[in-house]
């Protein structure tokens, strides 16, 4: 059989398999369910989800002397969630551990090689969200693959449109290579987005495509403006976390109304 020809304008294969290992982490809120849910529609067909709850009970030392109940309840809490969260998805596996979720779904995503993290989204403005922190914030920077921050609005079925953010960069080759794949896989329509007033490479995009919208704002206010609720917003970043992915990816993250999905690129690897 002859090798399919990659689409002219991303340079993937159509039939690339997109997050075949998909990593849920599951926390009190509603939110983590969310993630889960939306998780499991961008897992590749035959690929494997794994929900992962952690009782964080290192908390419970500020309990003094009823520390150790406190951890108990704490653990508990945990299994109680991991075990609805079993409930709403079709997950492959489901772990329960201790510790801090985050650096625990980057440590079981490098031992299993998964390439995809998805968090929920906590209600909060970005500001108090980096002073403060939460699962979102700390997964958008210490992890080393693409993370979903997940909001209501389209799980578990799928987007009504996938939006991604293109400027000629090849984070954002990459990311609408994403995008296309995912929105030929789930059946819905891919709208490119080009911010005129950010860096772009204007003259390679007029060479490879007629098919963009143009914003003349700036690339954070141009995806949101183009995104609704029931979208899958989509940005990359590469591993000096520049453009899409660094500080825009933050308050693209904290100023849409919908779910962000920041894909990692990696030069070295294969495309």
């Amino acid at each position: 059989m002859p090798a399919r020809a990659p689409d002219p304008t991303t340079g993937h294969h159509a039939g690339d398999a997109i997050f075949g290992h998909v990593l849920a982490g599951i926390d009190e809120t509603p939110e983590s369910f969310v993630a889960a849910a939306q998780a499991g529609v961008l897992r590749a067909p035959g690929g494997q989800l794994v929900l992962l709850a952690v009782a964080e009970t290192y908390l419970a030392a500020h309990a003094g002397l009823a520390a150790v109940g406190a951890g108990d309840h704490l653990v508990a809490g945990a299994s109680a969630d991991l075990e609805r969260a079993k409930e709403l998805v079709d997950a492959d596996d489901a772990i329960l551990a201790e510790g801090r979720l985050v650096p625990m779904l980057c440590a079981e995503c490098s031992r299993r090689g998964a390439t995809l993290i998805a968090v929920g989204v906590r209600p909060h403005r970005r500001l108090p969200a980096m002073t403060f922190g939460g699962h979102e914030v700390e997964a958008l920077h210490d992890a080393r693959c693409s993370v979903l921050i997940a909001r209501p609005g389209w799980g578990p079925s799928k987007p009504e449109r996938i939006v991604v953010g293109v400027d000629g960069s090849p984070e954002a080759r990459n990311a609408e290579a994403v995008a296309r794949t995912l929105a030929a896989r789930l059946g819905c329509e891919v709208v490119p987005v080009v911010a005129l007033g950010g860096n772009v490479d204007l003259e390679l995009l007029r060479a490879e495509r007629d098919d963009a919208v143009l914003d003349p704002g700036q690339p954070a206010d141009a995806l949101v403006r183009a995104s609704s609720e029931r979208s899958l917003l989509v940005v990359g970043r590469g591993p000096e976390r520049r453009r899409w992915g660094g500080r825009v990816a933050e308050r693209i993250v904290y100023s849409t109304r919908c779910s962000v999905l920041v894909v990692q690129h990696e030069p070295a690897a294969a495309a």
